[in-house]
């Protein structure tokens, strides 16, 4: 069977086989690029095994950013520290982020890379009958109760009483404990709860939600990292003064609050910036007509594409990828990039960004003329 007719099983980041999957699999290998002529002489076979090969390549590319290596030296700051005894508080850290800007994505390889240093220092069991499970994985959904929050705890380590539907019987302190037990029974270190906007903390459920994440950050030896959209907009990191508002800020100021911010044109650092990371695709770009610049040059264009979120850049690059790989176009140029559709977001403000864009550009040009002409001329006025 050819890798083009493999079928790879995806499983949720929110069980510990899904989780074992993604952090244990192999780093992959980049694909050769082939010259036009080279690709050409491929046979039906080949070309279709290699064209699935890089379609597979391009929509899982990592990215490492300036604003990610900064993220994860932090929360490596904050895990490695993270060895009070049980009787002293633990911190925990959030990262707070609008839309596709790549939360999930920095704290799952943040995860990912965690796992695999403990299971290179302890093992894949810690004994016969117990696996070593370094990291749990949740993601929250919408109206979180106390015993929701308990039940995702449990379903990731596969636990009995959710096979069982045992959980339907029993009271919350015997959730809170069995949900415990498994976090120490597997010697985890690292519980990420994803989509931490969805917890209401305006709400009573949403309160005793936070209490517990507390209560579950003291009593064990892990460290909590939680990622949500605007968490600040949404008084989920605020500081509270009266009643339960009290509670909320006494959780929070425990909590060190990381930010992730789109990417900008209007200073010659962030220009920097954004033209590195379209570097740092193109490179890992698998096109035979593939050249230097192809998309620095468009940096602008695709600024105004994305507004300078990574989610959306990489949807129109994957995208944009997979029809050059699929037509034979081989290359991302204006024309192609065009007519690829991308979330509706981004596409709203594109044609008001461009056209702000396009006149910073020709201001730009005007200022640099005029300092040409004052250094030619030291005593020529501007009109």
């Amino acid at each position: 069977m050819t890798g083009a007719a493999r079928a790879v099983r995806q499983r949720s980041l929110s069980t510990y086989e899904g989780w074992k999957d993604y952090a244990e699999r192999p780093v992959r290998t980049q694909p050769d690029t082939l010259t036009p002529a080279q690709l050409a002489a491929l046979g039906p076979d080949a070309r279709a095994e290699y064209d699935w090969e890089r379609r597979v390549w391009h929509a899982n590319i990592l990215l490492r950013t300036r604003q990610v290596e900064d993220i994860q030296f932090q929360l490596g700051d904050i895990v490695d520290s993270n060895l009070q005894d049980s009787d002293r508080v633990k911190s925990a850290a959030a990262i707070d982020a609008p839309p596709t800007l790549g939360k999930s994505t920095v704290v799952n390889n943040f995860g990912r890379g965690f796992h695999r240093q403990r299971i290179g220092q302890v093992g894949n069991r810690l004994d016969d009958d117990t696996l070593h499970l370094p990291v749990c994985h949740v993601t929250l959904t919408g109206r979180l109760t106390i015993k929701g929050l308990h039940q995702m705890i449990l379903g990731f380590y596969a636990h009995p009483a959710v096979a069982s539907l045992q959980h339907r019987s029993m009271v919350g302190r015997d959730l809170a404990r069995a949900a415990a037990d498994c976090i120490e029974r597997h010697d985890t270190r690292l519980v990420i709860v994803d989509d931490l906007h969805f917890l209401n903390m305006r709400t009573r459920d949403g309160v005793e939600v936070s209490n517990q994440l507390k209560w579950l950050a003291n009593e064990y030896n892990a460290t909590f990292l939680f990622a949500g959209v605007a968490l600040r907009a949404r008084g989920l990191v605020g500081e509270g003064q009266t009643g339960e508002d009290i509670a909320m800020a006494q959780t929070f100021r425990r909590w060190t609050v990381l930010s992730m911010s789109p990417f900008t044109l209007r200073n010659k650092p962030g220009r920097d910036e954004w033209e590195r990371l379209l570097g740092n695709i193109e490179e890992k770009l698998v096109l035979a007509d593939a050249h230097p610049g192809m998309l620095v040059d468009q940096s602008r264009y695709l600024f105004a594409r994305s507004s300078g979120h990574i989610g959306s850049l990489m949807d129109l690059i994957r995208r944009g990828a997979s029809r050059a790989i699929r037509t034979g176009r081989e290359v991302l140029d204006r024309e192609l990039l065009d007519d690829i559709r991308i979330d509706e977001a981004a596409e709203k403000e594109h044609a008001e960004l461009a056209a702000k864009l396009e006149q910073q550009r020709k201001n730009q040009q005007r200022k640099r003329r005029a300092a040409r002409t004052k250094t030619a001329d030291p005593d020529a006025t501007a009109a």
